[in-house]
């Protein structure tokens, strides 16, 4: 199991882009490969609502129970500036670097993400540590609450038509490549995944349109890898 978000969670969603065959077709418009990035802002992450005691066990196991009695109520926000190096190096490596993580990895509570997808290969990912460096073909912006809902199976369809998640890039490929942002989607939702963080719960009206979007998405991209398929023999 890894956890969302962290890098391991990053590198298992890789290694199944990479072994993806639906976006193998679907990224590769009708005689078009799709050769760019995708930018992925996680933003919100609850650092200072969630104190070390909130995590999963998966988070805290081969925690001694006196460090967790001690570290329970403090918030994550806080965790990197109250362990010493000292105090690390008692740690077990996962909870080592996940506190390397929070610290290095989240500013002002955002973590960005690039993806490098190259004619449905994934090259690369990579956690940014200065995305204004960076000129991505594609940016994906949402709060953890709605990236969770994603990772957990709901559609990406969904979460753009009702703006939880928010798209940016030119409004041409954005069309021609609509169908492999829902195969990120889906693959990430492929993850064996243990959640960090608490999430609330889906609105009946996100239900209903969940569903709505499900099937129709499913008809869409088998039309377009079958015509992806039948041009390729032209």
């Amino acid at each position: 199991m890894h956890l969302f978000p962290s890098e391991a969670w990053l590198d298992e969603y890789a290694r199944l882009l990479d072994e993806s065959d639906a976006l193998d077709d679907l990224s590769s418009g009708v005689g078009v490969a799709f050769d760019g990035t995708v930018h992925l802002v996680i933003a919100d992450l609850p650092l200072a609502t969630t104190a070390v005691g909130d995590l999963p066990e998966v988070a805290l196991d081969g925690l001694p129970a006196q460090v967790r009695e001690s570290l329970a109520d403090v918030p994550l926000a806080d965790l990197p500036s109250l362990v010493d190096d000292h105090a690390r190096a008692g740690l077990p490596e996962h909870a080592r670097n996940l506190l390397h993580q929070i610290e290095t990895n989240v500013a002002d509570d955002v973590l960005h993400v690039l993806l490098d997808i190259d004619g449905g290969d994934c090259a690369d990912a990579e956690v940014l540590s200065d995305p204004a460096a960076r000129d991505p073909t594609f940016t994906v912006r949402g709060s953890y609450d709605a990236w969770r809902d994603v990772v957990d199976g709901r559609p990406s369809t969904s979460a753009l038509l009702t703006g939880d998640l928010r798209l940016q890039g030119s409004a041409i490929d954005v069309v021609q490549y609509a169908t492999m942002f829902q195969c990120l989607g889906e693959v990430a939702s492929d993850v064996e995944t243990v959640h960090l963080f608490e999430g609330g719960s889906a609105s009946p009206g996100d239900v209903l349109l969940n569903e709505a979007v499900r099937h129709p998405a499913a008809v869409h991209r088998f039309a377009h890898r079958q015509a992806v398929r039948t041009f390729g023999f032209l």
